[in-house]
C-alpha cells in the first residue's frame, strides 16, 4: 500500500486557512458584520429544523445503530474467531461505513472538536504503522492527532477484517495484540461517534436558534460544511485522487476508498452523493418527507429560476454518470478509468454552481480556502 496521505494536504491547509483568516481580519477582511449586512425574507429557522429533525438527527440515530452492532459483532470475533464471526463482522462493516456516508457531512461542534471525520474515514490506510502498533500492544487509541491519520477508523477495520489475503485472515486472530488494536479502533470510534451524538441531541434550541448571517450562524457553518463536504471528501478524496486527476493522471487504486473491499466503492460514492442532495432539496433521511432545502431558499428568491435549473441538471448528469461505473472502482480503474474522470467533471461543474453562484444568491461566503479552480 501507498503511504502518501492526501488527507494530511488537507488538515494542514485548514491550519493554513485559519492562520490567513486571522491576519485578514485584523487588516480589514472579512468580518460577521459585513455578512450582516445581507438580508432577505427567507426563514432560515424552517431549514435548521428541517436539517436537525429530519436528517441530522435521524441520520445519526442510524449510524448509531450500526456502529454499535459492528462493536458487538467484532467483540464476538475476537472472543470466538472462526468463519461466521468474521462474515458477520464484516458485514456489520459494510453496514457501518455505509451509514457513515449520511452524517460525514456534519462536522458540527463536537465533531469537529474530536476530528471524527479524520478518525473515521482517513485513508489510503497505513499498513506498516498498524503493524507497528500491533507490534507494540497498543491497545488504547486516544485523542485525535495527525500521526493517527490512516491508522483508526474504517479503512483501518477493513484492512484487519479483510488484509491483503482475506482467505488466511482468520489466522490473526489467534494473536492478542491483532485482536487489542481492532478493539482499541472500533471503542475509538464508537466513543467519539457517541459524543458527538449526545451533543447534537442536546443542541436543538441553539442550532435551530441560530438564524444570523455570520461567520458562526448555524445556517453558515452547515451550508459552509455542505460545500466543503461535496468539492474535498466526495469529489476530490472518493474520484479525483483515485485518478490523480492533479497529478499525472495514472490510475492509482491505492488510494480508493475501502481498498481492501472494493466491491462497496460505488455504493459508498453514491450514498455519499444522495447525502448531499437531500441537504440541497431538503429530502428527509428516510426519505419520507419532501422538507425545506437549499433549494427552496433559492426558489424564494428572485432570479434564480435559470440557476435552478442548472443544478437539478447538473445533480442528474453527477447521478447517471455514477450509475454507469462498475462496483468496483479498482477494476474500473484498470478496465476504463476515463468513466471516473466523467465523474469528476460533472461533479466538478456542479461545485462550481454551488460555490460561485449558489452561495452568492444565499449571501454566504466560503469559509476554507482552495485552489482548485473551480470557480471559488
Amino acid at each position: 500500500m501507498c503511504s502518501q496521505h492526501p488527507f494530511i494536504f488537507l488538515v494542514m491547509k485548514k491550519y493554513f486557512y485559519l492562520m490567513a483568516f486571522v491576519l485578514l481580519g485584523s487588516c480589514g477582511g472579512s468580518t460577521d458584520k459585513e455578512l450582516n449586512d445581507y438580508t432577505d425574507d427567507f426563514d432560515r429557522s424552517q431549514f435548521l429544523t428541517n436539517l436537525y429533525d429530519n436528517s441530522i438527527i435521524p441520520s445519526f440515530l442510524n449510524f448509531q445503530s450500526q456502529l454499535d452492532d459492528l462493536r458487538s459483532n467484532i467483540n464476538t470475533l475476537v472472543k470466538n474467531p472462526n468463519t461466521n464471526t468474521l462474515n458477520n463482522s464484516r458485514t456489520s462493516w459494510v453496514n457501518a461505513y455505509i451509514a457513515w456516508q449520511s452524517v460525514d457531512m456534519f462536522n458540527l461542534r463536537k465533531a469537529e472538536e474530536v476530528s471524527l471525520a479524520a478518525l473515521m474515514n482517513s485513508y489510503p490506510c497505513i499498513e506498516s504503522t498498524i503493524d507497528s502498533k500491533i507490534d507494540d500492544g497498543i491497545s488504547n487509541i486516544g485523542a485525535f492527532n495527525i500521526s493517527l491519520l490512516g491508522t483508526t477508523g474504517f479503512p483501518a477495520i477493513g484492512y484487519l477484517l479483510y488484509g491483503n489475503d482475506s482467505t488466511s485472515i482468520i489466522n490473526n486472530f489467534q494473536n492478542s495484540n491483532y485482536n487489542n488494536y481492532l478493539i482499541a479502533v472500533i471503542e475509538n470510534m464508537f466513543t467519539n461517534s457517541s459524543l458527538v451524538f449526545e451533543d447534537l441531541q442536546n443542541s436543538r434550541a441553539e442550532f435551530v436558534g441560530s438564524t444570523g448571517n455570520s461567520q458562526t450562524s448555524s445556517f453558515n457553518v452547515v451550508t459552509n460544511d455542505f460545500l466543503q463536504y461535496y468539492e474535498k471528501r466526495v469529489r476530490e478524496a472518493k474520484v479525483a485522487t483515485p485518478i490523480d486527476y492533479r497529478g499525472s493522471q495514472q490510475p492509482r487504486p491505492d488510494q480508493i476508498e475501502s481498498y481492501y473491499h472494493p466491491i462497496i466503492c460505488k455504493t459508498l460514492l453514491n450514498n455519499a452523493f444522495q447525502s448531499v442532495k437531500r441537504f440541497y432539496t431538503g429530502e428527509s433521511f428516510q426519505q419520507n418527507l419532501d422538507g425545506i432545502g437549499l433549494e427552496d431558499y433559492l426558489e424564494s428568491l428572485n432570479g434564480t429560476t435559470d440557476l435552478l435549473n442548472e443544478i437539478n441538471s447538473a445533480i442528474l448528469d453527477v447521478e447517471s454518470k455514477i450509475s454507469i461505473l462498475y462496483d468496483d472502482f479498482i477494476h474500473q480503474l484498470n478496465d476504463n478509468p476515463e468513466k471516473l474522470k466523467d465523474v469528476f467533471l460533472s461533479m466538478q461543474s456542479l461545485v462550481t454552481l454551488f460555490k460561485a453562484d449558489m452561495f452568492s444568491f444565499l449571501g454566504v461566503s466560503p469559509d476554507y480556502a482552495d485552489n482548485d479552480g473551480d470557480g471559488g
